[in-house]
């Protein structure tokens, strides 16, 4: 029996700065099969030599750019933004939609690129092609990956988290800190 997901977790990348063969592990599509990579030196220079366009790395104003195009395409189409987060050279979104995942995607990075070329940043390519698209089907899950989204991911950047699942994590830390309090009492 199939299950709909609850939410689609989405990732992609920036042009040029995730190559395959890099230490940080990428898929590698060919033939319709898929293949985890590992870091790879022979490999990876040969993508650098394959580059058609200089890579590219979001400064705070592409940023801004990038994220208010992802609220206003939910905001447009109707789609429950749960969690986003555009880094420098990434952008994972958390959202929830009756349409394809990769056709969300897809949108995401057109209107993404749009607004960039508004701003005036006139980049030949800005996006890797395709990116990372998981299915999300419980809400133990959503908050796990919502988690990852928002608080692994370093430093923060330009992020959106829906208010209902922000009030969860924060009650979340307000209980860690009660029962390590508390556990610090009774260990006195």
């Amino acid at each position: 029996m199939y299950n709909k997901p609850l939410a689609y977790f989405i990732t992609f990348t920036t042009y040029g700065t995730w190559l395959h063969g890099d230490s940080r592990k990428s898929i590698l599509v060919k033939n319709g099969s898929t293949k985890l990579l590992g870091s790879n030196k022979s490999f990876f220079l040969y993508e650098q030599q394959q580059l058609k366009e200089s890579s590219v790395t979001l400064d705070k104003k592409m940023r801004e750019a990038v994220f208010e195009a992802i609220v206003e395409r939910c905001l447009w189409k109707e789609w429950q933004l749960y969690a986003t987060h555009v880094r420098s050279n990434h952008a994972h979104i958390l959202v929830s939609s009756t349409e394809p995942m990769d056709k969300l995607m897809t949108s995401f990075k057109a209107w993404a690129t749009r607004k960039l070329r508004q701003h005036g940043y006139n980049i030949p390519k800005v996006w890797t092609q395709h990116g990372s698209t998981k299915y999300v089907f419980t809400k133990t899950k959503l908050f796990e990956k919502i988690n990852y989204v928002i608080y692994e991911q370093g430093k923060m950047m330009e992020y959106y988290i829906d208010p209902e699942f922000e009030q969860l994590f924060n009650k979340s830390v307000e209980r860690k800190r009660h029962d390590r309090s508390h556990k610090n009492d009774t260990s006195s």
